[in-house]
């Protein structure tokens, strides 16, 4: 028997707001989300930071012309020591764009603390882009902020972009309709628009710009109230008896920012995938010289390394990875 049952992807979906000069990029992800926790075993705590920092590197990877890959790392200093991620662009005729975490802990722990700073420490927030043109991966890094993800990534592109940022991301783990534990993921991404943007020129009269982004800046970004309202409204959604949140979109917007004007892109769809590949693999290995793949090389004479995102294995011979072996 055939089966009809279409793939269900993430989405994320652009949008701007025609009365005030904010663009912004909103995220639903479980599908993608639940294929890397459930194939690593992740403990809660790790999976609610992994599936933070992957809603983040969606909806930033979608704010740039990417052509190639933005990877997101979290570096900590105490029992979270990394988070990994890369959203990747396919190569054409494919569509639909990867997303890919791996956490590093301690595994010895029975218990995990649910508080951000304690789990992870002191440490860094690091953005990499690499746009596939074989020029250097452009790399931005800024402190973490000890209070949440979120807020480290609004302090990088503060301190990198200059522009005004701000995210609600939230991560819960819940049941479907079969009752299968599952974890649910929704984020949005707020940037107030310089003002040479080119679709800034309706805001860019008679002061009217600085009028607006200080309206923009007293009602939304900074208004407790229209945060608390995002996070009931992200709350709802995440709680709702639906597996997926696609197609809500645009009543969650709605619902979010009431009478404001705003213009909905088409929505884009991703989904859990692995970049890796032998060949890639061989790359990697190619630093290490002779000596160092001898120590490698185990009682059948083969050389194994595992992928840390998708669990895949390659077994090579000594001589694929140094010449005159």
């Amino acid at each position: 028997m055939t089966n009809n049952k279409k793939t269900e992807y993430d989405k994320v979906m652009s949008f701007q707001f025609d009365d005030l000069p904010i663009r912004g990029r909103i995220c639903q992800m479980s599908n993608s989300l639940n294929k890397i926790i459930f194939q690593h075993s992740y403990p809660d705590e790790i999976s609610k930071i992994l599936g933070e920092t992957m809603v983040l590197n969606v909806l930033m990877a979608n704010s740039i012309k990417l052509k190639h890959k933005l990877s997101l790392q979290v570096h900590g200093n105490k029992d979270l020591k990394l988070i990994a991620s890369d959203y990747i662009i396919p190569k054409k005729p494919k569509t639909i764009s990867l997303i890919r975490g791996y956490a590093k802990f301690n595994r010895e722990l029975n218990f995990y603390s649910k508080r951000f700073r304690d789990l992870l420490g002191n440490g860094y927030f690091a953005a990499i882009l690499d746009q596939g043109d074989g020029n250097l991966p452009y790399k931005g890094i800024s402190s973490l902020n000890e209070n949440s993800l979120t807020n480290s990534a609004e302090e990088f592109f503060k301190n990198s972009e200059q522009l005004d940022t701000k995210f609600n991301v939230l991560i819960k783990k819940t049941l479907n309709k079969k009752e299968k534990v599952i974890f649910k993921g929704i984020g949005i991404m707020l940037q107030l628009l310089p003002q040479n943007t080119k679709s800034n020129d309706n805001f860019n009269k008679d002061n009217k710009f600085s009028e607006l982004s200080k309206l923009v800046k007293d009602q939304i970004f900074n208004n407790e109230d229209q945060w608390k309202k995002i996070s009931y409204s992200f709350e709802n959604y995440i709680n709702s008896d639906q597996d997926n949140l696609k197609d809500k979109f645009s009543d969650l917007l709605l619902e979010c920012f009431g009478q404001r004007q705003i213009r909905i892109f088409e929505e884009k769809e991703f989904d859990f995938g692995c970049g890796c590949s032998i060949d890639k693999v061989k790359q990697t290995m190619s630093i290490y010289s002779i000596k160092e793949i001898e120590v490698m090389t185990n009682d059948l004479g083969k050389v194994t390394a595992d992928c840390q995102f998708c669990g895949t294995q390659y077994i090579l011979s000594p001589s694929e990875l140094v010449k005159n072996i």
